[in-house]
């Protein structure tokens, strides 16, 4: 029998709140468009007062949409979505813009990316300089590769939002062979999700294919990367599919290495093995997907306030995965 943990009804129920049952009842099968519409108005609400710096509406507002945008139940799926939609306009009317004034050469364009990342990417966080290194005990390892499960798992859903709304063909072709590539080509037991379940059970966890997360900055970051993938301004989507996963190689073999030295196989550490590869990220075959847009100035507006976007979010995520870290021998 299918597991119903991670359904929408069933959580919302759980949380006992007004809002959670306004959403509730919106998502119920016999649900009238009053109630549908309630829903709309009372989350779009929520988001403004939680992203004008209300902590306590921000952290529901949080956890409301990370149950409209990632619970597995299908057949509220659409009315999920639409209700999710509401949420994100607001948002987007929050999340500064990055200064572009006029358009960038595409070296120019380049130039800003690759500063970004040299400054703000994960590589630099002390979490990762921790691990790289070599000091992680086995339990800080667990809680990182707990953190990697959350993060990996869903990921080619996610990824699958993005290649809707790629209208050309061979723009979808593209980012199809990604996805291929994803799910272990022709042996889905080889996908990424399932070869990093095999990591985990190296070390003794549960790889939880309903598992729901309760770290608030963890459930901000895949919201936010939610969004961003479904956003129809593509730039925002390619965004965060260029630093989650074009440019992960060199880190990628840095925690290749970091669990070889741990004591983990090389079999079972072949999740982080197979990302490793020496190609530069504009020699991937993804990159035509961003390359081919550089010229329009509204996707370069877009592409790089989604990044930074995405940084700032990122950071407070890496800084509660370290604290928890820090918390166990």
């Amino acid at each position: 029998m299918t597991s119903t943990r991670n359904h929408s009804l069933q959580q919302l129920q759980a949380l006992q709140s007004n809002r959670a049952r306004i959403l509730a009842r919106a998502l119920e099968p016999n649900a009238s468009f009053a109630h549908v519409e309630t829903a709309a108005k009372t989350l779009s609400e929520l988001a403004e007062t939680a992203l004008k710096g209300n902590r306590d509406n921000h952290a529901e507002y949080q956890k409301l949409l990370y149950i409209l945008s990632l619970s597995d139940d299908t057949d509220t799926a659409l009315a999920r979505r639409w209700l999710s939609n509401w949420a994100y306009r607001v948002e987007e009317r929050f999340i500064p813009e990055a200064d572009v004034p006029q358009p960038l050469s595409e070296a120019e364009f380049l130039a800003r990316i690759e500063q970004e990342v040299a400054s703000r990417s994960r590589e630099k966080h002390p979490m990762s300089q921790f691990i790289f290194e070599g000091s992680a005990s086995r339990a800080q390892l667990q809680v990182f590769l707990r953190r990697q499960w959350f993060r990996t798992f869903r990921l080619y859903r996610e990824a699958a939002d993005l290649l809707v709304n790629l209208a050309d063909v061979d723009e979808a072709a593209a980012l199809g062979r990604y996805l291929h590539g994803e799910l272990g080509e022709e042996d889905e037991l080889r996908s990424h999700p399932r070869l990093l379940a095999k990591l985990l059970g190296a070390v003794d966890l549960e790889a939880d294919f309903q598992a729901i997360s309760t770290m608030p900055e963890e459930i901000a970051y895949l919201n936010n990367r939610v969004r961003s993938f479904r956003n129809p301004d593509v730039g925002w989507g390619l965004a965060v599919f260029y630093i989650t996963e074009i440019v992960v190689p060199g880190n990628h073999e840095k925690l290749y290495n970091a669990l070889l030295q741990a004591g983990i196989s090389e079999d079972a550490a072949e999740y982080y093995k197979i990302h490793v590869s020496l190609v530069p990220p504009r020699a991937k075959r993804e990159w035509q997907l961003i390359s081919r847009r550089i010229p329009d100035h509204a996707f370069q507006k877009s592409f790089l306030t989604s990044l930074q976007q995405h940084f700032r979010i990122e950071k407070a995520y890496y800084d509660a995965v370290w604290e928890e870290m820090q918390s166990v021998k």
